[in-house]
């Protein structure tokens, strides 16, 4: 009862003062030129009038706990990223704009109350699906590329991810609609879209990444479909050191101490804020750093930042080392280029992805290059890497 009574004195503050939005499950739209990107939010308020807000993506909840209120107008930073969702607000309607400061863009941004991620339109049946996708990105241009599609269907509900060798686009969900499929994802730094529709040969239709971007896709259901390992993208040749002043070249020659890292199996990666698939990793290695640190091991982050100075980098740096609690070394690597980022390593012209990890064996030799990332939304992949990674670790230190 005093649960209940809480609640309506809250609600009836909340009304009085002009400053309630409803709590539950709110659809959101991303607006992009031709199309709209739906997203899956709920707020909620656990700590009295403080709004919480937990974005829905499959299972992936992602918790927001310093929204703010000011008069009518909702603030929701998206840390550990550069972006912001300000909105006006009515007890069910969201108003207002979708910011990336990291890219000064701004888009419009509205919800609505109760509404449902994707609406079912069409009366036909949809096919079962089967869980494995080899897809082809492009596929009638140079640029092809190749990506595997790892879906699970339940009922008409559709979530899982799909990999690159970019790293995986995290948590997609939506729905089979009829022949057509209609997926989306919002990390926080993208909204994606994928969207296609049945053919006798497979699934056809398109990625949307961003506002006016867009790439044709093919796929078929193909149970072997694989990419090319992340551990054998780059070959490291004879006896390779990396330029440490390079390295840390952002904020200035001598950033780094290579003194510090002797005797130590050193992980370089090389990372930037704004990305999605680097927080995932950061987040990986926070968790195994703290769990092998009495160990001969050292962690290096070398970040690689958009809208670039020096000011703004550092910036970005200490508030990422903050949101995510890193308790290893971090240096500011420059400017975001994937060529600027293999300049530290002599054996490399550029690196294939961000995040991109360097495994130093103790002697501060580069032993492994790790291409991309396949994180916690690919299931079997995340804990093959963490399972590979260990190994490689383990194998280091015993030399």
């Amino acid at each position: 009862m005093k649960q209940y009574l809480s609640l309506f004195v809250l609600l009836v503050t909340f009304v009085c003062s002009g400053q309630f939005i409803k709590p539950g499950q709110w659809r959101g739209d991303i607006h992009y030129q031709n199309t709209k990107i739906p997203l899956t939010f709920e707020i909620g308020y656990p700590n009295g009038e403080t709004p919480e807000i937990t974005f829905v993506n499959g299972k992936e909840r992602r918790v927001v706990k310093n929204a703010r209120i000011e008069g009518d107008s909702i603030f929701i930073p998206l840390d550990p990223f550069d972006v912001e969702i300000r909105a006006k607000f009515t007890a069910i309607t969201l108003t207002g704009v979708y910011q990336k400061y990291y890219r000064d863009l701004k888009l419009p941004f509205t919800a609505e109350f109760g509404k449902p991620r994707v609406a079912k339109n069409s009366l036909r049946p949809s096919p079962a699906i089967e869980e494995r996708w080899a897809i082809t990105f492009s596929p009638e241009s140079s640029d092809m590329s190749a990506g595997v599609g790892l879906f699970k269907q339940r009922g008409s509900t559709v979530t899982g991810t799909i990999m690159t060798q970019v790293s995986d686009y995290r948590y997609f969900e939506g729905i089979l609609d009829g022949d057509s499929i209609k997926l989306s994802c919002f990390d926080g730094a993208h909204a994606f879209g994928f969207l296609g529709k049945k053919t006798e040969e497979g699934w056809r239709g398109d990625m949307i990444y961003d506002n006016g971007y867009a790439e044709p896709w093919v796929a078929i259901y193909d149970k072997e479909a694989e990419l090319e390992d992340p551990f054998e993208m780059v070959e490291v040749e004879g006896d390779q050191k990396p330029y440490y002043d390079l390295l840390g070249a952002g904020e200035g020659k001598n950033a780094i101490d290579p003194l510090a890292y002797e005797g130590k199996v050193l992980i370089i990666q090389l990372f930037g804020t704004w990305c999605p698939n680097s927080h995932d990793q950061t987040r990986y290695l926070v968790n195994w750093y703290n769990e092998n640190k009495d160990r001969d091991i050292a962690i290096l982050g070398s970040s690689f930042e958009a809208n670039y100075s020096q000011e703004y980098g550092m910036e970005r740096l200490e508030k990422y080392r903050k949101v995510n609690d890193i308790p290893y070394d971090l240096v500011l690597g420059g400017r975001l280029s994937k060529t600027g980022a293999a300049m530290p390593f002599p054996f490399m012209n550029r690196i294939e992805a961000f995040p991109t990890l360097v495994i130093l064996d103790k002697q501060g030799y580069v032993r492994y290059v790790h291409s991309y990332f396949n994180g916690p939304a690919t299931g079997e992949y995340y804990k093959d890497f963490d399972s590979r990674f260990n190994e490689i670790i383990d194998s280091l230190l015993a030399e």
